[in-house]
C-alpha cells in the first residue's frame, strides 16, 4: 500500500482512538458510580469503599496488562493479511484470558486476608471480604472480554466494542443498583451487590459476544471457532515477549505511584486531599493520551505486518503531536481556570480551605506540565511497542522512577522541605528524562524506515 502523508494517519489515529477512549471512559465509570452508591450506604461503607476500589483496580490492571499484547500481535497478522493466524492469536488469548482469569479469581477470593496482614481496620472486613468474592466470579468473564475486544480495534470496528462497554455500564448501574436495596425481589447485598452485579452482567455479555463473533459474517474467514488447533509454540512465546514486560512495567509503576502517595500521606491529611484531586484530574485527562497510544501501536503493527516501515514515523509523530495538543489545551484549563477545577472537590468560600485551595492551585500548575510529559512518554512506548520494541522502554522508565523518580522526590520533599510540591517535582523529572530517551529510541528506530527489535 502507498505510503501516506502524516495527516492521513492523524486522521486514522483520531477514528481508531476515538472508540478506545470512550471504552476506557465507560470502564471507569462502572467503578466511579459504583463508589457513589456504596458510599451512600453509611460511613463504614464509605472507609471500606477507598480499600476496594484501590485493590480491585490495581488488581484488574495488572491481570489485564499482558492482553495489550493481543492486539499487537492481531493487528500484526492483519496487516499481513493472515486471517488464520488472526485466528490463532485470538484463540491463544482466550487460553491465556483463562488463565489470569484464575489468577485473579485467586486474588480476590483472599484479598480481604491480605488487608488483616496489613493492619487494616478489622471491622471493615465484614464488609470487604463479600465484596472481593463477588468481584472474584467476574474475573474469568472479563478476561475472555477484554481479550475479545481486541480483534475489533484492527479492523475498524471499534463502536461495537463501545456498545457492549455501554451495555455494562446500563447493566451493571441497574443490576448492581437493584442488588445493593433489594429490590425487584432481588436478595438484599449491600455494598458486595455492586460486585455481583459487574461479574453477572460480564457473564452475560460474554455470552452475547461470543454469540455475535458465532455468527458474524464478517469475522467468518478468521475461524476463530476452529479448535483443531488452539495455538501455536511460536506465535505464544512472541505473545509472551510482548505481554511480559508490558506486564512487568505496568506493575512497577503502580508500584511506583503507590509509594508516591504514601509519601504524600506523610505530610498529613490536607496534602492527602490536594492529591485526590490531582488523582481525579489525571485520571480523567490521560484516558485521550492513552487512547492515542493504543491506537498508534495497532497501526504501526498493521504497518509493519504489511512491510510499509516508511510510515512507522509518520504514526508516530501524528500521534505526538494529536497528545501534545490535546495536553496543551487541558494545560491552559489547569493554568487559566485552576479554580473551577478546585471547586468541584472543596468548597472556595471556606475559610478553613483557604491554604488548601492555596496549594491546589500551585499542584494543578504542577501536574498539567506533568501531564504533557507523561502523556508524550507513554505515546513514544506505545508506538515502540507497536514495533515490537519492548524491554528497553520498560528497563530505561522502571530505572528512571525508581532510581531517579523516587528517590529525589523524598530528597525534595523532606529533606529540602519541599513538601508536595517536592515530591511531585521528582516524578516530573523522571518523566521528563523518559519523554527525552523514548523519542531518540523512537527517531533511532525509524531510521532509515528501520523497525527491527
Amino acid at each position: 500500500m502507498q505510503t501516506r502523508n502524516t495527516f492521513f494517519y492523524w486522521q486514522e489515529l483520531i477514528k481508531l482512538a476515538a472508540p478506545i477512549s470512550g471504552v476506557r471512559i465507560l470502564y471507569i465509570a462502572v467503578g466511579f458510580i459504583g463508589m457513589l452508591f456504596i458510599a451512600q450506604l453509611g460511613p463504614q461503607e464509605l472507609a471500606a469503599s477507598a480499600l476496594v476500589a484501590a485493590l480491585c483496580n490495581t488488581v484488574m490492571v495488572i491481570t489485564m496488562s499482558p492482553l495489550l499484547a493481543v492486539s499487537i500481535t492481531i493487528s500484526r497478522c492483519y496487516g499481513e493479511n493472515n486471517p488464520s493466524a488472526v485466528g490463532i492469536e485470538v484463540r491463544q488469548a482466550w487460553l491465556v484470558s483463562l488463565g489470569l482469569g484464575a489468577i485473579g479469581t485467586l486474588l480476590f477470593w483472599n484479598l480481604s486476608t491480605l488487608l488483616l496482614w496489613l493492619h487494616q481496620p478489622s471491622e471493615l472486613v465484614p464488609l470487604i471480604q463479600p465484596y472481593f468474592r463477588g468481584m472474584a466470579w467476574g474475573v474469568v468473564p472479563s478476561m475472555l472480554l477484554a481479550s475479545c475486544y481486541q480483534i475489533f480495534f484492527p479492523i475498524k470496528k471499534g463502536n461495537l466494542v463501545v456498545c457492549f462497554s455501554a451495555l455494562n455500564l446500563a447493566g451493571t448501574i441497574l443490576l448492581g443498583y437493584a442488588l445493593i436495596h433489594g429490590l425487584g425481589g432481588l436478595p438484599l447485598l449491600g455494598m458486595s451487590g455492586w460486585a455481583y452485579g459487574i461479574s453477572i452482567i460480564n457473564w452475560i455479555l460474554l455470552i452475547g459476544m461470543f454469540f455475535y463473533l458465532r455468527c458474524s459474517k464478517d469475522l467468518a474467514k478468521y475461524a476463530l471457532f476452529d479448535f483443531k488447533k488452539w495455538w501455536d509454540p511460536s506465535r505464544l512465546v512472541a505473545f509472551f515477549q510482548i505481554s511480559i514486560p508490558i506486564t512487568v512495567q505496568f506493575s512497577s509503576e503502580l508500584l511506583a505511584f503507590s509509594v508516591m502517595n504514601i509519601m504524600v500521606g506523610w505530610l498529613g491529611i490536607g496534602a492527602l486531599s490536594v492529591q485526590q484531586i490531582l488523582i481525579q484530574c489525571s485520571t480523567v485527562a490521560l484516558m485521550i493520551p492513552m487512547g492515542v497510544g493504543q491506537a498508534s501501536t495497532i497501526l504501526i503493527a498493521c504497518s509493519v505486518g504489511r512491510g510499509e516501515q516508511a510510515a512507522l514515523r509518520k504514526i508516530g509523530l501524528a500521534g505526538l503531536a494529536l497528545v501534545s495538543l490535546v495536553m496543551i489545551g487541558i494545560a491552559l484549563l489547569y493554568w487559566l481556570t485552576p479554580l473551577a477545577v478546585i471547586g468541584l472537590y472543596l468548597n472556595l468560600e471556606s475559610a478553613e480551605n483557604i491554604a488548601l485551595v492555596n496549594l491546589a492551585k500551585i499542584m494543578l500548575a504542577l501536574i498539567a506540565v506533568m501531564q504533557i510529559v507523561d502523556a508524550v512518554r507513554n505515546l513514544l512506548m506505545a508506538s515502540l511497542r507497536g514495533m515490537q520494541d519492548i524491554w528497553y522502554p520498560m528497563w530505561i522508565n522502571m530505572g528512571l522512577l525508581w532510581l531517579i523518580g523516587l528517590p529525589l522526590s523524598y530528597l525534595l520533599a523532606f529533606s529540602l522541605q519541599q513538601g508536595q510540591v517536592g515530591v511531585n517535582i521528582g516524578f516530573l523529572v523522571a518523566f521528563t528524562l523518559g519523554a527525552a530517551l523514548m523519542l531518540s529510541r523512537f527517531f533511532q528506530k525509524t531510521a532509515g524506515h528501520e523497525y527491527c527489535v
